[in-house]
């Protein structure tokens, strides 16, 4: 198996993704490459291929070790609005540990989403209400991080210093409201008899 020269590590799928995420944070996502990684490494650039296919195929794991970072109740707390807001509130906060992610998590889903899709089915919701609450709800997180992560210069949007101080400050509990208001927005479409229709 290939070593790192660097640091005498075997190298292996989990420790290229971890790298490239660690790169990503430092650097931004237009940093990383196979070059850059295995240079990262003390590898030859040719022998990440013999555990990643292509890059694609990275940025993918890379993903899905920061989606691997969120911590939520193994358990259903019964009330659906409750256990939705948990979720997208910890992606919430998996997001801005990683803002250099956030366009890359706006493009790729995973298999959460399906496992979602399928929960809010079984409180009561459509499969077409359950996959535009999912949607809404991805958008809302994803959007709410990318605009947090920037950088807004107030002379180029012509906002008084105050305004534009306060308009910079994307506050975690603003995120919560109103993730809250959009899940309560979709109540009225769930079967009252709690069972998929």
């Amino acid at each position: 198996m290939s070593k790192s020269q660097g640091q005498g590590t075997a190298l292996s799928a989990d420790l290229l993704y971890e790298r490239a995420l660690a790169i990503i944070d430092e650097k931004g996502f237009e940093a990383l490459s196979m070059r850059r990684l295995a240079s990262d490494l003390g590898v030859e650039a040719a022998s990440l291929y013999h555990h990643v296919p292509n890059k694609q195929a990275l940025l993918d794991g890379a993903l899905a070790l920061m989606r691997s970072e969120m911590q939520v109740s193994p358990e259903s707390s019964g009330e659906w609005i409750e256990d939705m807001e948990e979720v997208f509130v910890e992606y919430r906060r998996v997001l801005a540990a990683h803002p250099n992610m956030v366009l890359l998590a706006g493009r790729r889903l995973d298999n959460g989403t399906e496992n979602g899709i399928a929960y809010l089915m079984d409180a009561g919701f459509t499969l077409d209400d359950a996959v535009e609450l999912m949607q809404s709800l991805a958008s809302f997180v994803v959007g709410f991080s990318m605009f947090s992560s920037l950088d807004i210069d107030k002379g180029d949007l012509g906002l008084s210093a105050e305004l534009a101080t306060r308009m910079r400050d994307w506050r975690d509990d603003t995120c919560r409201r109103t993730l809250r208001l959009l899940l309560e927005s979709f109540e009225s479409r769930l079967d009252p008899s709690g069972a998929a229709h």
